[in-house]
C-alpha cells in the first residue's frame, strides 16, 4: 500500500486540495492500466481508495465514481463505498457498475432513497429480486421509470401489485402497457383499472386477450351503473339497522335469511346473507341484483341453502322484474347441478383474493 501513497504524509501534511488531486492521479492510474492489473495489485488499489475516500471531498468522489462505474475490473470495495454515497456521486456507479451484486443492489434499495431507487432502476439489466425491492419501496414515478426498462425483469406478484398500484396513475398503467413480457393475467388485470387511451394503446399492441377483455370490462361497467340504480330504490341503512336489533333474539343463519326472502323484505334478506356468508354488505348487494345471478347460486352453494331459500331469493326485489319465469327455473337448475366442493373452492379463492387486494 505504501507503494502507492504515503498516508501518514497526506494526513498530517497534505491540503483539502492536495488530496483531492491525490485521489484523482490514483483512480487515473488505475484506469489506465486496469487489463494489466493482477489480483493482489487490485487489492491494493481497493484499500488505498477506500481509505482515501474518507480524506478527500465530494467532488473528487464524484471523479472516481465516473472513472470506475464502467469498468468491468474495479476495486469492489470501492464501488460498493461509492454506490451508498449521495447520489451526486453515487448515480454512475448505481446505474452501470457491473460489479454490484444483486444482494448490493437490494440492500441499497432498503437503506437509501429514491433517488438511488431511480438510479438502479435505469441499469442496463435488473434482476427480478431488485426489481421487486423497487417496487416494494419506491414510489410511483420510480415504477415508472423501472417498467419502461425493457432490461428490468419482473415477477407476476411485482405485476401484480404495479397493477395495482397504477390506479388513478395513468403514466404507469402506459408504461406497463408498453412492456412485451406482460402475463396474459396481469393485461387482463390491467384492463380492468387503465384509463379508456390506456385501453387503447393496448389494444393497438394487437393481444388477442385485450380486445375481449375491453369489451368484457366495458359490459361490466354498463351492468354496474344499471345495478346501480336497482340499489338506489332500497334503503338499506335502515335494514342494517333492523337486522341488527333482530340479532339480539334472532341467529344469523339461513333460517333467518328465508324468513325475510319469503316476507318479501329485499334489503333485510341482503344484509342477513352478507352476514351469514361473511362479505362485505357491497358485494352481497350486487350479487342480489345481478341479471346472471350465478355468483350468488356460488355463495348460496357453498353455504349450503336449500332449494327453497335460494328459490324465494330470486322472486325477491329486482329479480322480481329482472328474472323472467324461464330464466328463474334455469337458475335453479344451475342451482340444483352445481357441485357442492366446487363451489367451496371457487368462494374461498375469491376470497383469498379480496385479502391480497385489500392488503
Amino acid at each position: 500500500m505504501s507503494e502507492l501513497v504515503d498516508f501518514e504524509r497526506v494526513e498530517s501534511t497534505h491540503s483539502q486540495a492536495e488530496r483531492n488531486r491525490l485521489m484523482t492521479h490514483v483512480v487515473q492510474l488505475y484506469a489506465l492500466t486496469t487489463d494489466r492489473i493482477n489480483p493482489e495489485l487490485l487489492a491494493v488499489y481497493d484499500d488505498v481508495l477506500v481509505r482515501l475516500a474518507d480524506l478527500v471531498e465530494e467532488e473528487a468522489l464524484a471523479f472516481v465514481a465516473e472513472k470506475l462505474a464502467p469498468l468491468a475490473k474495479a476495486p469492489r470495495g470501492m464501488v460498493r463505498k461509492l454506490a451508498n454515497e449521495p447520489i451526486s456521486v453515487a448515480r454512475p456507479v448505481l446505474e452501470q457498475s457491473p460489479l454490484l451484486s444483486d444482494e448490493d443492489l437490494t440492500e441499497i434499495v432498503t437503506e437509501k432513497g429514491i433517488d438511488h431507487m431511480e438510479a438502479i432502476a435505469a441499469r442496463q439489466d435488473v434482476a427480478p429480486v431488485v426489481s421487486s425491492a423497487i417496487i416494494e419501496h419506491g414510489n410511483n414515478p420510480v415504477k415508472v421509470k423501472l417498467t419502461r426498462n425493457e432490461g428490468a425483469k419482473i415477477t407476476d406478484d411485482s405485476y401484480a401489485k404495479l397493477v395495482k398500484d397504477s390506479r388513478g396513475d395513468e403514466s404507469l398503467q402506459s408504461s406497463l402497457a408498453d412492456r412485451e413480457d406482460l402475463p396474459v393475467g396481469v393485461v387482463r388485470a390491467l384492463v380492468d383499472v387503465a384509463s379508456v387511451s390506456v385501453r387503447r394503446k393496448l389494444l393497438r399492441h394487437g393481444r388477442p386477450e385485450v380486445a375481449k377483455r375491453v369489451t368484457e370490462a366495458a359490459g361490466l361497467a354498463a351492468e354496474r351503473l344499471s345495478n346501480e340504480q336497482w340499489l338506489l330504490r332500497y334503503d338499506f341503512e335502515a335494514a342494517y339497522r333492523s337486522v341488527c336489533k333482530t340479532l339480539k333474539t334472532q341467529p344469523v343463519n339461513e333460517a333467518a335469511v328465508a324468513t325475510m326472502a319469503r316476507s318479501g323484505k329485499f334489503p333485510e334478506a341482503v344484509v342477513m346473507f352478507a352476514l351469514c356468508a361473511g362479505v362485505a354488505l357491497e358485494e352481497a348487494k350486487h350479487w342480489s341484483v345481478r341479471a346472471d345471478p350465478k355468483p350468488f347460486l356460488i355463495v348460496c352453494k357453498s353455504m349450503r341453502f336449500s332449494s327453497d331459500t335460494v328459490a324465494a331469493f330470486l322472486k325477491l326485489g329486482p329479480w322480481l322484474r329482472r328474472l323472467d319465469r324461464e330464466e328463474r327455473e334455469r337458475a335453479m337448475f344451475d342451482y340444483e347441478s352445481l357441485d357442492q366442493g366446487m363451489a367451496e373452492q371457487i368462494f374461498s379463492e375469491w376470497k383469498k383474493r379480496r385479502v391480497n387486494e385489500a392488503a
